[in-house]
This record gives structure tokens, C-alpha cells and sequence, in this order.
């Protein structure tokens, strides 16, 4: 219900305001909707509360979670072709990091990464394409390799 709620609030131009609201409020917190609740008469009383948190017209809101669905299921078939099965997920140059990890690790990650990348441009790799050349080109094209 977050990645709806989300898209619903970003038909009304609070997007990244909502995704605030759901990382704090709810992630950190451990507190969730249950799946599928846009479905239920009842509907997301946490993702509902954000939304008249951010002063959201609720209507268009219920409206726009239903329809957000087509946006979501699509985004998920993306990052299952990915072999991204989890969130939350990161790439970091390519590279998959799954789950809430601690901030040291993404540190690690992201320290090895830039020295591979500081290597491979000082043995040429010009610092425009390097994305392009190392990470789309060469890298790994799902997660599970």
C-alpha cells in the first residue's frame, strides 16, 4: 500500500512528502497496512491518515490508489525481470544491495565501488562513459548473477 500511497499523493503533487511520512511513520515504526487494503471498504487507515495528513482530496486519493495499481504491478514486473524480489533494493553501481542494511555496509559498498571506478578511469576509461561502459554494458543484468 506504500508504493500506492505514494503514487496516489504524487497525483496531487505530494509525493516525496508522502514518502516521507511512510518511511518515518510507518517503516521505522514497523507499522503497515495490509496488503491489498485500497481494496477493502476499509481501506489503508495508515496510508489514508497520511493522506489527510498532507491535507490530500480524499476522494481523488481513494480514486488515485485504485488506479495507481496498473502503475505498481508494472513497476513490479520490471524489477522482477531484474531478479529484484524484495525491497527495499539498491544498486550501487550495478551492484544489488538488498534489505534495510546499516549505513556502514552502504558505506563499504559505495567506498569499493568508487575505487573500482577511480581504477578503471585512470587506466582509461573516460569519466563520462564509465557508467555506460562499466555498470549498463558489463555489469550484471539481474540481481541473482
Amino acid at each position: 500500500s506504500g508504493a500506492l500511497g505514494f503514487c496516489a499523493a504524487a497525483n496531487q503533487g505530494k509525493g516525496p512528502a508522502m514518502d516521507a511520512l511512510i518511511w518515518d511513520k510507518s517503516f521505522n515504526k514497523r507499522q503497515f497496512d495490509p496488503d491489498k487494503c485500497w481494496e477493502s471498504d476499509a481501506g489503508c487507515p495508515l496510508i489514508n491518515g497520511f493522506a489527510q495528513e498532507l491535507q490530500l482530496d480524499a476522494n481523488k486519493f481513494k480514486a488515485d490508489m485504485k488506479s495507481c495499481t496498473a502503475i505498481v504491478q508494472a513497476d513490479m514486473r520490471a524489477l522482477q525481470q531484474l531478479g529484484v524480489g524484495a525491497t527495499p533494493a539498491f544498486f550501487i553501481n550495478g551492484r544489488y544491495v538488498v534489505g534495510a542494511v546499516p549505513v556502514d555496509r552502504f558505506a563499504a559498498v559505495i567506498d569499493e565501488e568508487l575505487k573500482k571506478a577511480n581504477e578503471r578511469i585512470q587506466q582509461g576509461t573516460p569519466k563520462a562513459q564509465y557508467y555506460q561502459q562499466w555498470v549498463l554494458d558489463k555489469g550484471l543484468k539481474t540481481a541473482g548473477q
